[in-house]
């Protein structure tokens, strides 16, 4: 391979770790976003408990079920949401040191990076790496994929507890 290849490849190298590192950045910022949303609505929904006692005794069951159901739909989705913010560690004992990874930087002496930048053919991406961050990004998004799914029942319990609330 000549110099040009190697230096294409490793300029490619750094686009595709970039373009995981900033989709890794949306997911979170999406994520935060929700959390915060839904943390808000979360705190709200128990002013609705008083107005369930204020209830006729008929329609309690009701109100309560659609409740309910609606607290059980927020707080799956504001797991979900939770489990895709929480910061991801390498998977397995991989004895391969990245040159980016802050876990393997921590204690790194300059020798040693010496040598991994040259085992890593004088680039500082490794295809690992691009992996593991690859990795964490598909995790994300589908945490964070499940998490808006679960917005879809939380609303209909939402709008039918509203709607029982307000005309029953």
């Amino acid at each position: 391979m000549n110099k040009e290849t190697s230096e294409r490849i490793d300029e490619h190298k750094r686009f595709s770790l970039e373009l995981v590192t900033n989709q890794i950045i949306s997911f979170d910022n999406k994520t935060s976003i929700i959390v915060s949303v839904l943390g808000i609505i979360f705190a709200l929904s128990f002013a609705v408990i008083e107005i369930i006692a204020s209830k006729d005794a008929f329609i309690k069951p009701y109100i309560f079920s659609s409740f309910l159901m609606f607290l059980i739909a927020i707080l799956t989705s504001l797991s979900l949401s939770i489990l895709a913010l929480m910061p991801r560690k390498r998977k397995g004992s991989n004895k391969k040191k990245s040159l980016t990874y802050y876990g393997d930087l921590i204690h790194i002496t300059d020798d040693e990076y010496s040598k991994l930048y040259e085992a890593n053919g004088y680039c500082c991406i490794s295809i690992e790496q691009i992996n593991q961050n690859s990795r964490i990004c598909m995790q994300k998004h589908l945490l964070l994929k499940a998490s808006i799914i679960c917005l879809i029942p939380m609303t209909f319990f939402f709008l039918l507890t509203t709607i029982l609330v307000i005309w029953m």
